[in-house]
């Protein structure tokens, strides 16, 4: 058995390309999301191309209660995990008073929850293997963007347990790697839920949008370099942005403000 790498997310966009870089570095896979049958066609693509061992283990991580049970399942393998990647992710958009409940609950326990729980599970694995932690989090992170506030403060909190996970783990040899991609070209927009208001008002993401095979090869080169422990920002726009959206924040926090109060006053509506 060689180095085996669990991706979460892995049915499409970027966990699908970090599945295929990593097969072609010649790593094992479990492969995690919800489909099924997405995970056994990759799973058979990756055994073929590549002569690895892969294996598709459906779950849908926002389901926190059955995660003990998922990682036993996994263990059940014979195998033990080195590297880690919590991929899997999903937004809301919308105010405040039209969100879903159950929709709320689902993002934090799948953005932030299941990340902590699973590197909790894996924890005696990926110090055994010398291993890492990859979590996908965004440079939305860093930007308070009204309506699509309980995305952005998974993704606050996921970077803070991050850089906490990388000092505390660091005497294990285990690494944790922080990764804030900017756009990219998957289905995460068009599988965000969206509420009605919002809806009317949606647009187009800004900014360069990156390729997921590009970002997947940044990932996969500072998880074979045993000296890299720190973040990723792929892409030379995102990058400069990064060194400037924290230092600015009271500033972009002013501007963001001035941005939606003009844009949407008209369609805000909180009464009954």
């Amino acid at each position: 058995m060689g180095r085996v790498a669990l991706v979460t997310g892995a049915s499409s966009g970027l966990g699908k390309e970090l599945a295929r870089e990593l097969a072609s570095r010649r790593y094992d896979l479990v492969l995690v999301s919800r489909r099924r049958d997405a995970l056994e066609d990759l799973a058979e693509e990756l055994r073929a191309g590549y002569g690895i061992d892969a294996w598709a283990v459906d779950y849908d991580l926002s389901n926190v209660g059955g995660i003990n049970e998922f990682i036993s399942k996994v263990k059940g393998l014979g195998i033990t995990i080195k590297v880690l990647i919590n991929n899997a992710g999903a937004g809301v958009y919308g105010p405040l008073n039209e969100l879903n409940e159950e929709g709320i609950i689902r993002i934090i326990n799948l953005n932030y929850i299941a990340p902590i729980l699973l590197t909790k599970g894996f924890l005696n694995d990926l110090a055994r293997e010398r291993g890492c932690v990859v979590n996908v989090i965004s440079l939305a992170a860093h930007i308070p963007i009204p309506w699509f506030g309980i995305y952005t403060s998974t993704k606050a909190a996921l970077a803070n347990i991050t850089d906490s996970l990388r000092i505390e783990l660091k005497p294990l040899g285990i690494r944790v790697i922080g990764v804030y991609p900017g756009y990219m070209k998957t289905n995460f927009h068009d599988n965000t839920i969206v509420s009605p208001t919002a809806s009317k008002a949606r647009e187009n993401p800004m900014g360069p949008v990156l390729d997921p095979a590009y970002v997947a090869r940044e990932i996969a080169n500072k998880v074979d370099n045993p000296n890299f422990n720190g973040d990723v920002v792929p892409g030379t726009a995102y990058r400069i942005a990064s060194v400037f959206v924290r230092p600015l924040y009271p500033l972009i926090r002013y501007y963001v403000g001035r941005w939606f109060s003009r844009k949407y006053r008209d369609i805000i509506n909180y009464g009954e």
